[in-house]
């Protein structure tokens, strides 16, 4: 007896243009491709999230594939091949679905990209290839215990949960058990492949079980017969190699938080450095660091003009903001202008001014817990508006889009000469410190 591979009856054949479509559309939405910018990581780690619909699919395309040997009853025949060659012609184009899923998933996240140089990050894509084929033999390995009616609908609705679920449980690192790079990235941030790495492990782990229960099923196509220790030793071999998988697995991810992310390191930053102030984007933003520095540049000398001390750096990293230190955002959108880099600039700075406050300002914090953190909100409002005046924005912005109470005295401020503005900077500032930190 033979088994021949026929490409039109094929589920993954026939499956594909609707897998491929719903990853293209999944791809498209904001969710996803609304903050791409140009980090290829991020982008990676986007296009990986859609195992969501990629896995499930695959592993019920395997299922209904091993639903249609047991129909054939190859496995109480002798077959011409082995069940591991018949596995393989029925599984490789359920893998390659899978495969052009993915890359269908970073061709559409690279459409919704600014200017992106480089490449997809392959850790994420190989851990995402391991988990399709891990989820592929979970699928076939069920097939051939259930009925193809009822192992379809398993495994399609089981593997969906899977991938899906686990966000909403404690403890946390449950998460990244199930999905590469979960929660990656800002572009301040990098993946951390404790994250990546566990996912390929506990998917492993599955495929190794998957593997045993097919090769022990009695409907599984095989030449000749196992010897009587054969099921004990492979099923022991595969608990072993799952407890193993999955307990690495674990121990990568127990201390992780919400998020596979880590800080980015700062020798990837690209800097120059104009007049006095040294300003420093991301390998991605590398194309807008002159526009970007020169911006900067103009904002911390108007700045320093009123009293407000100068930073040595400005950049987009953001593990050590201080005031020697600032932060800037800067993005690849052409609609992303240098007021926009301005307004970062002042917002950033606002945050950073306000909650590095003194001790030494009791003074001038009410003693009603209420009034001094209405009285530190205000301020904090008022100091923005001026810091992003001074830095560069429109005046009639803010007059047109603040509350007239907070803008009518930071307008007359304004007015005064530039020493009784530094005064009212410091006094200002006294009184955002107020806020309980």
């Amino acid at each position: 007896m033979t088994f021949r591979f026929h490409p039109r009856a094929h589920s993954a054949v026939l499956v594909s243009p609707l897998l491929l479509c719903i990853v293209a559309l999944y791809v498209s939405s904001d969710y996803v491709a609304g903050d791409l910018d140009g980090y290829w990581t991020a982008a990676t780690a986007k296009a990986a999230s859609a195992l969501i619909f990629i896995a499930p699919v695959t592993a019920a395309c395997a299922a209904w594939e091993a639903g249609r040997l047991r129909r054939a009853r190859i496995g109480e025949g002798t077959p011409a091949r082995s069940g591991w060659q018949i596995a393989a012609v029925s599984l490789t184009p359920v893998v390659l679905m899978g495969f052009c899923a993915l890359a269908m998933a970073l061709a559409v996240a690279r459409l919704h990209m600014e200017s992106a140089s480089g490449w997809p990050d392959g850790r994420i894509i190989g851990a995402s290839c391991v988990v399709v084929c891990a989820h592929t033999v979970v699928g076939y390995a069920v097939g051939l215990r259930l009925p193809a009616v009822a192992a379809v609908p398993v495994v399609l609705v089981g593997d969906y949960l899977w991938n899906v679920y686990p966000p909403a449980l404690e403890p946390l690192w449950l998460r990244h058990l199930t999905q590469p790079a979960s929660g990656c990235c800002l572009s301040t941030v990098a993946v951390d492949l404790r994250g990546v790495a566990a996912p390929a492990l506990v998917a492993v782990g599955l495929a190794a079980l998957a593997t045993a229960a097919a090769a022990l099923s009695r409907r599984t196509p095989r030449l000749g017969h196992l010897p009587t220790s054969a099921p004990y030793l492979a099923g022991a071999l595969a608990a072993i190699v799952a407890f193993t998988t999955t307990s690495v697995g674990v121990s990568l991810v127990n201390g992780l938080g919400p998020d596979a992310v880590q800080a980015r390191p700062t020798a990837d930053l690209v800097c120059t450095k104009i007049n006095r102030t040294r300003t420093c984007v991301w390998p991605e933003h590398a194309s807008r660091l002159p526009e970007a520095a020169q911006t900067v540049s103009e904002a911390v000398e108007r700045l320093r003009s009123v009293g407000v001390t100068p930073p040595e750096v400005v950049t987009e990293s953001t593990q050590h903001p201080g005031k020697r230190q600032w932060t800037v955002t800067v993005r690849q959108d052409v609609d992303f202008t240098s007021q926009d880099i301005v307004a970062g600039l002042a917002s950033d700075l606002t945050v950073n001014l306000t909650s590095t406050g003194h001790e030494d300002n009791a003074t001038v914090c009410s003693e009603e817990p209420v009034t001094a953190v209405q009285e530190a909100l205000d301020a904090e409002e008022e100091l923005h508006i001026w810091l992003s005046v001074h830095a560069g924005m429109p005046q009639r912005n803010f007059g047109l889009n603040s509350d007239p109470r907070t803008w009518k005295p930071v307008e007359d401020v304004l007015k005064t000469s530039p020493g009784s503005q530094e005064a009212w900077y410091h006094s200002t500032l006294s009184r955002a410190w107020c806020m309980p930190r």
